[in-house]
Order: C-alpha cells, then structure tokens, then sequence
C-alpha cells in the first residue's frame, strides 16, 4: 500500500514535470544541443590524448570512451531525478520554504528528492549508452544478458552513491544557511568519476586513491561497471559486494543525518 501511494506520487511529478518541458520547448532543445556540444567536446579531448599514447594507465582508447559512456549514462540518470531537487533544498532551508514540505503527508527526503524530473537531462544517457555500445564493438567484447544485468545492477548503485553524497552535502545548509555550492560540488564529484581510477595511485602514494575509493568512494562509480564489461582481466568481483553495500550505507546515512538536521532546522514561522 505504501510503495503503491509512493509511486503515484512519483508518477505525478513526473507528469507535471513532462508538462513543464513541454512547455519550454526551446529550452528542451538548447539543453539538448548543449549536452550534445559537450560530449563532443570530451570526445575531442580523448582523441587529443590518445594520439599521443596508446593507453593511459592501462586503458586503451576504446575502453576510455566505454569508460566516458558509463559516465554519462550514470549522470544524466542522476541529473534526470535528483539534480535540480537537491541543489534547490539550500534555498528552501534559507527561505523556510521547508516548511511546507515538511507539513505534507509524505516523506519529506522523497518530496524534496523527486519533486522535479528534468527530462532534458536524458539526452546523455542515449548518448552514453550509444558510446558504449561503439566502444564494446570496436573491443570485440562479448556483452551476455548476465554481464548486462551486472553492468545496469552497478550503474544504479553509482547512481544511489552519488545521490546520497549529494544529498548529506545540501543537508548541510541546515547548519550553513546560505549553501549555495551544490553545482561546484556535484562538479567535483563526476570530475573524479569520469577518469580512470588508476591515474590517482601515484598521488600521494596511494592515499588519495584509497580515499577516492574506500572513504567517499566516488571512483567505483563508473570505474566499477566499465571494469565489468571491458576489462574482465582487471574486474575484482568483490568490489560489487563493496559497491552495494558502500551504496545502501551512504543512502540510509543521508536520511539519518537528513532527520538528525531537522532539529536544528529553524521555520519561517520561528
């Protein structure tokens, strides 16, 4: 009964945000020629790094684009539901616009989570999807139903990763008020994300890897999918087991710490 009221409420909010798309429909297209532009852009960089290099680190240039499209896919699944939600819960805890959140009959981390789907986002997932499947084509890998449902078991978890490490971030405008960065900070994330994890081992002999990797594990996100698929001789299965349960911990400790803020959360009314 409940997961049926949610997913009602989930459906209408993902109406009324087809209507608003719909209704912009020059912004629609300008969003979508603009993410197009920059995957063009990122495809230039690779081209410009690999003439010079036959591999980075061990990855070849079609496991790099396979790699870039595992990325894509997984940021614009997050940009789609939680992006434009969790970088405006900064400004309804400075206005107390909270409150009226708050005052409904659902939970309040589900409301401010799915509120808006900003459907020009997806653009980047058929573009990520079609560059991998370039990619794994130009390799010669053999994809089976097995190694796609790892690689979409996977990319969901980067997804629930990413969300929850956002989500603890714009919490934190309960205590900083005015925590307007979100944009910087999700930019910072997917830089990390998008590279080979490999190319922060030497750095600081290890510790920013290690940090990257076990502490805010934001390496695994793409690394550990593309891994799966294209690079079997570097997959360590255990890491899937790590990827889930680091994915269920960040999640149920974003709510936490989500709840534990509302006590010093101040209304308008206060």
């Amino acid at each position: 009964m409940i997961v049926s009221r949610y997913l009602r409420i989930g459906a209408r909010f993902a109406r009324n945000g087809l209507v608003r798309e719909l209704s912009f429909r020059t912004n629609f297209v300008v969003t979508v020629l603009s993410e197009v532009m920059w995957l063009g852009m990122m495809l230039i960089f690779v081209e410009i790094i690999f003439a010079n290099t036959k591999n980075v680190r061990g990855w070849d240039n079609h496991q790099y684009l396979f790699l870039l499209g595992t990325h894509f896919v997984i940021s614009s699944i997050f940009e789609t539901f939680f992006f434009g939600n969790l970088q405006r819960l900064s400004e309804l805890i400075r206005t107390g616009g909270l409150d009226f959140v708050l005052l409904k009959p659902a939970s309040p981390q589900f409301l401010l989570s799915f509120e808006r789907v900003d459907y020009s986002s997806c653009a980047n997932a058929l573009l990520g999807v079609s560059l991998c499947v370039y990619a794994a084509q130009k390799l010669g890998v053999h994809i089976g139903a097995l190694n796609v449902a790892l690689f979409v078991l996977l990319v969901l978890s980067g997804v629930a990763t990413l969300y929850a490490l956002m989500f603890i971030f714009s919490t934190s405008s309960v205590w900083f008020i005015r925590q307007t960065s979100a944009a910087h900070f999700w930019f910072y994330l997917t830089s990390c994300a998008k590279y080979p994890a490999e190319i922060y081992q030497p750095l600081a002999r290890g510790v920013l890897w290690f940090a990257l990797t076990f502490v805010i594990p934001v390496l695994i996100v793409a690394n550990l999918p593309a891994n799966a698929m294209v690079r079997q001789g570097q997959f360590h299965p255990w890491l899937v087991g790590y990827a889930l349960f680091a994915a269920a911990v960040l999640v149920i400790l974003s709510s936490v710490i989500f709840r534990w803020a509302l006590r010093w959360y101040r209304s308008a009314s206060s």
